[in-house]
C-alpha cells in the first residue's frame, strides 16, 4: 500500500481546487483526518462558515465507480431509515464527484454536508460505554436491515471484505506480516490462527441472511449524536461483507479490554430490536475479533509514520497476543 503521508500539501492544494467548482462565494480547507482519504472542513475564510466536508480519495483506493456506490447508498439510507447521514453535494455543474488532476495524479473528490453532534468517543463518562454499544447495535442493524430489502445492493461495486482480503497475503491492507519487530514466535501462532479462522468462516459461508452491505467501521467515533437524532458518518471503508465484521469493528483497538463482553452483549441487544442474531452467529465473534484485530496489524504496518497510529501501537503486539493464545485455546 502507498504510504498516505508522503506528500499532504498536494492533498491540501487537491480539497482548494475541488472546493473551487461548487457554488460558494470564497473558501478556505482545514485538514480533519488523515486515513485511507484526506477529509476536509471547507469553510468561508471570512466569516468561519462551515460550508461542507471535502474528502480526497487516495489515489488507487477507490474507483469512480466506486464512489458512484457510496452517494447512491447514502441516499437510501436518509430515505429509508430512521438514521441521518450526511447528503453529497453537487458541484457547480450538478455532479457529485470532482475529478481533479494534479502532477499527472487523478483525485477523486467527495463534498458532503457538515454533521453537527457529539461523537460516541466524546463522551467520557466510562458508565455510559455499555450504551453506547446498545446504540451501535441497533444503528448496524437498521443498516443491515435496509440493504437486505434494498434492490440496488445488486448494482453495488465496492470492496468484499472477506477473510483473502482482511488477512491474506495480497490484502487490501496490506500484509500483517508486515508489522514491525513481531518474533518468530508470534507470527507461527498468529499464522495458526488465520488457517484455524479461514476454515471456520468457510463453513460459516456467504448467505444472504449474514454477508452483505456493511459500513465495516462502525465504531463510537463514527456516530453523532444530538437530542434524538442518530447520525452516521465516515462510509469510506463501506463494501460486501459479514454483518457480524461490523460488530468486530466496533471493538476495533479495544479488542483486549475486560469490558468486551459486557460490551458485545450490549450491541447484540441494541442489535436484536430490530433483526435476528442468531446461536451460529454468535459461536463466530471471537473469530471476527480476532480476524479484525489482524487486519489492523496491517493497516498499523502501512500507516506507522502517523502519530495517531504510534499511539496505538502501544502495547497493541501484547494485546494481539493475549487475543491469539485465547482462540488457540478455544478452537487450536
Amino acid at each position: 500500500m502507498a504510504n498516505n503521508f508522503e506528500n499532504p500539501e498536494l492533498f491540501q492544494q487537491v480539497a482548494v481546487l475541488a472546493a473551487a467548482r461548487y457554488p460558494f462565494e470564497r473558501s478556505d480547507a482545514k485538514l480533519l483526518a488523515f486515513s485511507e482519504n484526506a477529509t476536509y472542513l471547507i469553510f468561508d475564510p471570512e466569516t468561519n462558515e462551515r460550508l461542507c466536508v471535502m474528502r480526497v480519495g487516495r489515489p488507487g483506493y477507490h474507483t469512480l465507480e466506486e464512489y458512484e456506490s457510496e452517494i447512491a447508498w447514502l441516499r437510501q439510507i436518509n430515505d429509508y431509515t430512521p438514521l441521518k447521514v450526511a447528503n453529497p453535494i453537487p458541484a457547480e455543474d450538478g455532479s457529485y464527484i470532482q475529478q481533479v488532476e494534479l502532477e499527472g495524479t487523478t483525485y477523486y473528490c467527495v463534498a458532503t454536508e457538515f454533521l453537527t453532534g457529539t461523537t460516541l468517543e466524546q463522551d467520557d463518562n466510562p458508565a455510559a460505554a455499555p450504551q453506547h454499544f446498545e446504540m451501535l447495535g441497533e444503528v448496524t442493524a437498521y443498516l443491515h436491515r435496509q440493504t437486505e430489502i434494498w434492490n440496488g445492493t445488486k448494482d453495488i461495486k465496492r470492496f468484499h471484505w472477506d477473510t483473502e482480503n482482511m488477512i491474506g497475503e495480497n490484502a487490501i491492507w496490506g500484509d500483517w506480516h508486515a508489522y514491525p519487530d513481531m518474533t518468530d514466535e508470534e507470527v507461527a501462532k498468529i499464522e495458526q490462527c488465520c488457517e484455524i479462522i479461514k476454515r471456520r468462516l468457510d463453513r460459516y459461508g456467504k448467505t444472504p441472511q449474514n454477508y452483505g452491505v456493511i459500513h465495516a467501521d462502525l465504531r463510537d467515533t463514527n456516530i453523532l449524536v444530538e437530542g434524538d437524532a442518530i447520525k452516521v458518518i465516515d462510509f469510506d471503508d463501506f463494501g460486501f461483507g459479514w454483518h457480524v465484521h461490523d460488530l468486530a469493528s466496533a471493538l476495533t483497538f479495544i479488542e483486549e479490554r475486560d469490558e468486551v463482553p459486557d460490551l458485545v452483549n450490549a450491541w447484540l441487544t441494541g442489535y436484536r430490536k430490530v433483526l435476528p442474531f442468531t446461536d451460529t452467529d454468535f459461536v463466530e465473534i471471537d473469530t471476527f475479533i480476532l480476524q479484525r484485530r489482524i487486519q489492523m496489524l496491517a493497516w498499523m504496518a502501512s500507516h506507522q509514520d502517523s502519530t495517531p497510529v504510534q499511539g496505538y501501537m502501544q502495547g497493541y503486539m501484547e494485546g494481539t497476543m493475549g487475543l491469539v493464545d485465547r482462540y488457540l485455546r478455544l478452537f487450536g
